[in-house]
């Protein structure tokens, strides 16, 4: 690991523990960028990221449409981010979506929710869960002029096992 970057990526791997929210980016069919605050739902070894919304929800029509996603994972009143590139975004069902509603219902449990069932995401309700696989990770550092003022602001792509700390 680039030394300079190690608190950069000690602050993302924070924020993976503790942030509640994710930003996530898409594409309109007219070209033009659309974000939206979502819980933050990951599996352990950050192989998905969840969510879940109402199917005519914009930000849902536009990752199906395209199958990509951008997230930023951020606090923003703390410095330091993760920058999550995914693709293959997907509306949930089967084993599949077993799998999203035991990490969705992991979260609540940690905030003391009761856990949802199956057919909060199925059948006549309002609600589905979705997708997608990270393929890149960045943590961004700035660059600062003798005065401390940003010069830069840069992003660099950080590997699934740095940010785990995995060997």
């Amino acid at each position: 690991m680039n030394a300079s970057l190690a608190p950069k990526i000690e602050r993302a791997q924070e924020l993976l523990k503790t942030a509640l929210h994710i930003a996530m980016a898409t594409v309109n069919d007219d070209g033009s960028p659309h974000n939206t605050p979502l819980f933050f739902i990951h599996d352990q070894a950050l192989e998905y990221i969840y969510w879940s919304s109402h199917p005519d929800s914009l930000h849902c029509r536009n990752a199906l449409r395209t199958g990509q996603v951008f997230f930023a994972l951020y606090e923003s009143n703390a410095g330091g981010g993760l920058f999550i590139k995914a693709n293959e975004a997907i509306e949930l069902s089967g084993e599949a979506l077993t799998k999203g509603i035991a990490a969705h219902n992991a979260l609540r449990a940690k905030e003391g929710k009761a856990p949802l069932p199956r057919s909060f995401f199925s059948g006549d309700s309002p609600q589905r869960m979705y997708r997608a696989s990270p393929t890149n990770f960045y943590v961004n550092y700035s660059q600062k002029d003798n005065e401390g003022d940003v010069l830069m602001d840069t992003r660099c792509e950080i590997s699934l096992e740095e940010l785990t700390g995995a060997s």
